[in-house]
């Protein structure tokens, strides 16, 4: 009860960051040439002594323009370090995407992966993540189900803060960018979820430390979505996010080379 409380109590310091943050989302893209999604997440992790973390992404995003769908998901996964910067990763995602006016869709999504980490020097980091993913679709009233496998590619770089900053209660800005690769069997479908082969996605964050290593993680995201051969608007999508991120911690995080990495699932 105390750990949360605390939490609580520092929400007021929370908000100069958050409101900086949701006006350089208005200002960064002319009005209505976006998709905006607000996305809430916890992502609760168990160090073990052994260096193997077990972990998950419990979450909702939600399109919050204009209301048309909303997307509830569960990740549980699992990372270990086979030294100071190799670790692998492996786990499995239930998606359930809520349509206002269209059929829901169900997700099942198992992946594996591998990352490194390197320390630059003692206030830079740098870390990359490469994923290969297999994703299962089926909607509500049909038999039929749709599948594509996916590649990810992320590099994120991160800065510890000086104490003296203006917000000297932050831990950690982060700047990332990630790639994606589709191969896609069916270019028909108009979900935009499944009918772009290429995606884009550079991400900013701010991070502030809680108790016991636990942590908050601000981050504002631009995505764009292609298909091969096509240039024009009507066959890309530009969408923002903003998305909150609370970070539990349990176990032996201190005897762990996975702690302070940042390489998220």
């Amino acid at each position: 009860m105390t750990h949360h409380k605390n939490i609580l109590c520092k929400l007021p310091k929370i908000t100069l960051p958050v409101l900086l943050l949701l006006c350089f989302t208005s200002s960064a893209f002319p009005e209505g040439e976006k998709e905006k999604e607000l996305v809430l997440e916890v992502y609760p992790q168990w160090y073990s002594n052994e260096d193997y973390t077990v972990q998950g992404n419990i979450g909702i995003d939600s399109e919050f323009q204009q209301n048309n769908w909303t997307e509830y998901y569960v990740s549980p996964s699992a990372a270990y370090a086979l030294d100071h910067n190799w670790a692998l990763h492996g786990g499995l995602g239930g998606y359930y995407k809520d349509y206002r006016d269209s059929a829901n869709r169900w997700e099942v999504r198992p992946y594996v992966g591998v990352s490194h980490y390197t320390a630059w020097t003692d206030k830079w980091t740098l870390s990359s993540y490469f994923r290969a993913e297999e994703r299962y679709y089926a909607y509500n009233g049909d038999e039929n189900s749709i599948n594509n496998t996916r590649l990810r590619f992320r590099v994120r770089a991160a800065y510890t803060l000086d104490q003296d900053f203006v917000f000297s209660s932050w831990r950690k800005f982060t700047v990332g960018a990630e790639v994606f690769k589709s191969d896609n069997s069916d270019h028909n479908t108009t979900d935009t979820d499944t009918n772009h082969d290429y995606e884009t996605r550079l991400v900013l964050g701010l991070e502030r430390q809680l108790l016991d290593q636990s942590k908050l993680r601000f981050e504002l995201a631009w995505q764009y979505k292609s298909k091969p051969g096509q240039v024009s608007t009507s066959s890309s999508v530009n969408t923002v996010y903003f998305k909150l991120k609370y970070y539990p911690v349990w176990g032996t995080p201190l005897r762990n080379k996975l702690l302070d990495r940042g390489i998220d699932e």
